[in-house]
């Protein structure tokens, strides 16, 4: 075989596949699906393209039925609808005013560009906590490495030598001893706290409670809220430059904070207001769960009849808010762990050498 034919034959022209579909999966649909259809590629072969290129093969199977019901003389909203794990509800409801305005290109390509920002404000978020959380599980292990082999080598020790022991060394030899004959049962506790609260959160009451809890909590509390403004301007406009009128774009807010209870029922109280005849300003601010700033500029945008241009430019003002917010918390954190570590750390250690300071001090 010539090396070029190897070459073509071995050469990554695709990635490999897998199972799962991810964000990134998703991203790369709704651009490749706003690319062709601006471009003039009929909705349909547009879908098929898209299945074919997909890397996940659930993604495939799920855009090649969408295709499939397409076909079939079903709007590409309503074949997308019965996949709601994989299609959000406002992101169907902005496809479904393409479809319906005739603009799916110019909606689509608005629609990949929101989903791409929100992904991206997602990737700082996780790439910040990640250090903190790096070293609350160094720290956590760091100790417990400790107690679990080295405090108890140093009990047998002072045993053995019948070495009375200060209270700290005490403190220490007995948290070892319970770490080294529970520690079996406190680790299996832990995963299932942590299963438990995952699963927990899976529900409505657990959505409620611990959203409320960490909306009065400082510092967290304002990261959420800023975090819900942004999400609120940010899709609100979307929904508005599409072409959706507003008791119909409430309405899919309420599903955009589908998983924040108490946002969610906010939004409802507003939409009931508006539907009554209310400004969607005084409405939002009824609620006190809007900021001032957000209010005013909804106060502006409808006054002037520009709500969704406002929203838009307001948007960045609240992801920079709420990366700056993250930014100070993780600052925040780092120095408490590594100061908690350390505490920690130098009291085993003291507690350990202690008694030793003392023996050699008798023998002298």
């Amino acid at each position: 075989m010539a090396f070029e034919d190897w070459v073509i034959e071995h050469a990554r022209v695709s990635s490999s596949m897998h199972k799962k579909v991810s964000m990134d999966d998703k991203m790369t649909f709704f651009q490749q699906l706003s690319t062709l259809v601006c471009s003039g590629t009929p909705l349909l072969q547009a879908l098929n393209i898209g299945a074919e290129q997909s890397q996940s093969s659930k993604l495939q199977q799920i855009l090649s039925e969408i295709a499939g019901r397409v076909a079939a003389g079903s709007t590409l909203h309503g074949a997308a609808a019965n996949y709601p794990a994989i299609f959000e509800h406002h992101w169907i409801e902005v496809i479904r005013t393409g479809e319906i305005t005739g603009q799916m290109g110019p909606v689509l390509v608005e629609l990949n560009r929101q989903i791409r920002e929100s992904r991206e404000t997602m990737r700082k978020i996780v790439g910040a906590m990640m250090y903190p959380i790096i070293l609350t599980v160094v720290a956590i292990i760091a100790v417990s490495v400790m107690l679990w082999l080295v405090v108890p080598t140093f009990a047998n020790m002072f045993k053995e030598m019948g070495a009375e022991l200060p209270g700290i060394t005490q403190f220490v030899v007995d948290a070892s001893n319970f770490i080294v004959v529970y520690g079996i049962y406190i680790l299996v506790g832990i995963i299932a706290a942590v299963v438990g609260f995952r699963q927990y959160m899976t529900t409505e009451t657990g959505r409620r409670r611990v959203g409320g809890l960490c909306l009065v909590t400082p510092l967290f509390g304002e990261l959420m809220v800023q975090s819900a403004m942004y999400r609120f301007a940010s899709n609100i406009a979307l929904l508005l430059k599409s072409g959706i009128p507003m008791l119909e774009a409430l309405e899919v807010m309420g599903g955009v904070f589908h998983t924040n209870p108490i946002y969610r029922d906010a939004i409802g109280r507003a939409q009931d207001r508006v539907a009554a005849g209310r400004p969607l300003a005084t409405s939002l601010e009824e609620t006190g769960l809007f900021t001032s700033m957000m209010t005013n500029m909804v106060r502006v945008g409808e006054e002037s009849g520009q709500l969704a241009p406002v929203m838009e430019q307001i948007a960045p003002y609240y992801k920079e808010k709420m990366e700056g917010l993250i930014g100070k918390a993780t600052k925040l954190m780092e120095p408490i762990i590594i100061m908690g570590m350390g505490i920690t750390i130098a009291g085993i250690m003291l507690a350990i050498y202690l008694p030793m300071f003392e023996m050699a001090g008798k023998v002298n």
